[in-house]
């Protein structure tokens, strides 16, 4: 019987569902293998660093997601233009909402995993700092506007994943645009 075959990238994007669900304590090998549709041996295989190397992959693709995701945000476009792309692109990669956020699960194991998180909090606020400022708001306003908004969408996500419920996360997308472009 010929082993399983899966591409890398959609391994590691279902390896980083389990994570983003249950933390990275909470994802066990056989929930992640299970995910991969691997065996724990293939799984191993792949990852011989065992779960770390698996958390170390998963940030790496979520970085890579997340320039795709916040590229409208520096497009050659007007800002309102760019926000509504925006708005949509984060609402494709959280899937409306249904998704639960791969930087949530980082957050709250420990100081290191924060540490390899942030950078893309960083990215986030930055695309959204960058679409305020063009449209005319001050640098600290703006940055001030793009953390409150992550947050927003922070949240809704954690809503979402603890009820269900995406409605939070579509007004959260809704308002992108707005806060983003007005002065």
């Amino acid at each position: 019987m010929r082993p399983v075959s899966i591409e890398d990238n959609d391994l590691i994007d279902a390896l980083s569902r389990v994570i983003s669900r249950h933390g990275f304590e909470g994802a066990s090998l056989q929930m992640l293998s299970d995910a991969a549709g691997l065996k724990r041996a293939s799984l191993y295989h792949r990852f011989p660093g065992g779960k770390a190397e698996i958390l170390n992959a998963a940030l790496d693709r979520a970085a890579e997601r997340f320039e795709v995701m916040l590229a409208p945000a520096y497009e050659d476009a007007d800002p309102t233009t760019r926000a509504n792309a925006l708005a949509k692109s984060i609402d494709g990669y959280y899937d409306g909402g249904s998704e639960s956020c791969l930087i949530v699960a980082m957050s709250l194991d420990d100081d290191e995993r924060r540490t390899m998180a942030s950078p893309c909090i960083n990215a986030w606020t930055s695309a959204f700092a960058k679409i305020a400022t063009d449209s005319g708001t001050k640098p600290k306003a703006a940055n001030e506007r793009a953390v409150d908004l992550v947050a927003q969408i922070e949240g809704a996500l954690v809503i979402a994943s603890a009820t269900g419920d995406t409605t939070p996360f579509a007004r959260a997308m809704k308002r992108i645009p707005e806060t983003l472009t007005s002065r």
